[in-house]
């Protein structure tokens, strides 16, 4: 099995990405990354689904970055809500969170974000940066491509903080990072990551 399809049994190709037929553009989807918000806008302008490596497109990357440790907690949160929802918390102990803590990356949600870019020439992509500004950034953006703004009526999906129980996990798992060594841990499986997001500049900022 190629490594483009690692996480394929969780539902995520590497390599996959949104672009139009006609278009110069290809927005990369990274999950936890604004994806469920960016991918209805699109599809209203006539975008489809591609895989930039096997379909072999050479189009300008969008690419959206977010700081890998909320990423993480937001991932990590998603990932026990799908195949874990009905586990007790009030067992986790100390064995459970080495655990954890010793593999970080579990499926797409809570994997590298840089490995959602492999292959890709990263020079050249226009960067945005996750946040509260990250929807009026990418439709600016959209609008001086040609594509007007009228993406107000989408709302973000599969937000931690809307959802009781990814909520609790999120909470969890965020008292862990900040009482304990695991913040390093964390970061130090993400520091590619953090060498990317410190390395380019992002639109709008």
């Amino acid at each position: 099995m190629s490594w483009i399809n690692y996480y394929q049994n969780r539902g995520h190709v590497f390599g996959e990405c949104w672009s139009h037929p006609q278009g110069k553009y290809m927005y990369v989807n990274i999950p936890k990354n604004a994806t469920s918000w960016t991918k209805p806008n699109l599809q209203d302008w006539g975008w489809e689904c591609y895989n930039y490596r096997t379909d072999h497109l050479d189009r300008i990357p969008l690419v959206v970055l977010r700081d890998p440790v909320d990423r993480w907690l937001s991932g990590i949160a998603e990932y026990m809500y799908l195949y874990h929802r009905d586990i007790a918390v009030n067992d986790f102990n100390s064995a459970f969170y080495d655990l954890v803590f010793d593999r970080i990356a579990f499926d797409d949600h809570t994997e590298r974000q840089v490995y959602f870019l492999e292959d890709l020439d990263v020079s050249q992509a226009v960067y945005f940066k996750f946040g509260p500004d990250y929807r009026d950034n990418f439709s600016k953006f959209l609008s001086e491509a040609g594509m007007p703004n009228r993406y107000s009526r989408y709302e973000y999906q599969h937000v931690s903080d809307r959802c009781p129980q990814r909520r609790i996990f999120k909470a969890i798992f965020t008292r862990e990072i900040e009482q304990s060594r695991y913040i390093n841990q964390v970061k130090q499986y993400f520091q590619q990551d953090y060498e990317l997001i410190n390395s380019v500049e992002f639109y709008g900022t």
